[in-house]
């Protein structure tokens, strides 16, 4: 399907493509040449038939990520911080556990390097000061790599940032995620509140089986304590654009030097992307985007940006194949416009002889990953280790030097990458997103 510049037929590829990939309920928002175009389609629950709409609101996940990035970096454009400040001078206490918890820094849990095993999902309560307690519990956290040694995704530590916010702003996170950008911006439907939530048109997750059969999504209280790494906020997919457009524009409450420096490269990825300062960055066909994407239990969101051309487009999706909408909507759409759409590229397979170096266990904080051989290909099992979630299995196939490309769900361009080798030639590290390193049994072999 091709897309055109006339954005007019907008909602009816979203209600083609949402019934072609299972998606009960969608809303996305396009920004092109300064006017926003919304369209909606299915279903935010299918149990209620409640249609959706535009002023529909999604959990957005990790898109949370890039607002308490902007925040960090206002309060830093302000003098109130700076991000090469170590966590433990705002904090007042060090975090993690070994000899690196002192110099952790804003920028490392920024840019996601400071090797804190940081999928720590544990409830303090409802109450203002979840964060606070949240934040001292991770005065034990591991530290799974060192810092600056490798990306490895950290929710931990944006909640921590959102601590830091906090003692900056005297105020808890919600309050200061309101004032000082989401009202200044226009984005009047987005809260991080439930009961703030649930009096507007809000979506439920779906869990879709292997059939195709889609059912809601069992109900898990998010902990609140979380919040500022993506597990509170529900946005509308115009509210996402709004903010998009303001980083695209430099606006208040932003600026353009505040925007730019969180476009700046940080550190690379396996797929040949890489990370700025709260975003996620791509270069494809010489052209730069960036943006975030986000997921909940059933549910999934997408914010991305192009620059130069000053098009932004978000998609909210309650199930089903959420990122193959994605890609059969947004890609054509990006094409369009800036001759490139911000996808990873998918990598062709390269042979690799012996996989023997990279079998074995990893573990970190949330998940345990069993890497055995089948058939030529590495066959992974993950554990999970919070939210009851049934066990994740994926076949990996050589793409590069001690790097594989996998399907996970419904995202088939997932690069993970194994790291340091020790003198056997067994890699200390698995890295899929998160890094993991190698379980040791007791004799001290892997």
């Amino acid at each position: 399907m091709t897309c055109s510049g006339d954005l007019s037929d907008l909602t009816a590829r979203l209600d083609e493509l949402t019934r072609r990939f299972g998606v009960p309920g969608a809303s996305m928002s396009v920004l092109r040449d300064g006017v926003v175009s919304n369209a909606a389609s299915g279903v935010l629950n299918i149990e209620t038939g409640v249609e959706t709409r535009s002023n529909s609101l999604f959990q957005v996940g990790s898109i949370t990520k890039a607002f308490t990035a902007t925040l960090i970096m206002r309060a830093a454009g302000e003098g109130r911080i700076s991000i090469d400040d170590p966590l433990q001078s705002l904090l007042g206490f060090a975090v993690g556990d070994g000899e690196w918890a002192k110099a952790v820094t804003i920028r490392q849990l920024l840019a996601h390097t400071s090797g804190l095993d940081g999928d720590l999902f544990i409830d303090t309560g409802r109450d203002d000061d979840a964060l606070a307690r949240y934040s001292l519990k991770c005065k034990s956290l591991k530290f799974v790599c060192p810092p600056d040694a490798f990306y490895n995704y950290c929710n931990a530590g944006y909640a921590l940032l959102g601590r830091v916010l906090e003692l900056v702003y005297e105020g808890c996170y919600d309050d200061v995620l309101r004032q000082y950008l989401t009202a200044p911006l226009g984005m009047d439907r987005s809260t991080t509140r439930p009961e703030e939530a649930l009096c507007a048109r809000v979506s439920a997750g779906h869990i879709v089986d292997a059939t195709g059969a889609a059912s809601l999504a069992p109900y898990t209280p998010l902990p609140r304590a979380l919040g500022p790494a993506g597990l509170t906020l529900h946005s509308t997919a115009e509210d996402l654009v709004r903010f998009g457009q303001a980083h695209l524009s430099g606006t208040a409450p932003l600026s353009p030097d505040l925007c730019r420096a969180m476009q700046a490269p940080q550190v690379d990825l396996p797929e040949g992307a890489s990370w700025g300062l709260g975003w996620k960055l791509i270069t494809a066909n010489g052209v730069e985007f960036f943006g975030h994407d986000g997921g909940t239990i059933g549910q999934g969101a997408f914010l991305w940006m192009c620059p130069s051309r000053g098009i932004a487009v978000s998609l909210c999706a309650n199930g089903g194949a959420s990122h193959h909408l994605w890609d059969a909507l947004a890609g054509p759409l990006f094409e369009d416009v800036c001759g490139a759409a911000p996808l990873v590229e998918k990598l062709p397979v390269a042979p690799c002889a012996d996989m023997t170096p990279y079998i074995g266990e990893y573990e970190n904080e949330g998940v345990r990953m069993k890497v055995s051989e089948e058939a030529g290909q590495l066959h992974v099992v993950a554990v999970h280790k919070y939210f009851s979630m049934p066990d994740t299995e994926f076949k990996m196939v050589p793409v590069g030097e001690n790097r594989f490309r996998a399907t996970i769900g419904d995202q088939d361009r997932v690069v993970t990458a194994f790291y340091q080798p020790d003198t056997n030639g067994k890699f200390q590290y698995f890295s899929a997103g998160r890094v993991h390193q190698r379980i040791c049994r007791g004799d001290g072999h892997a």
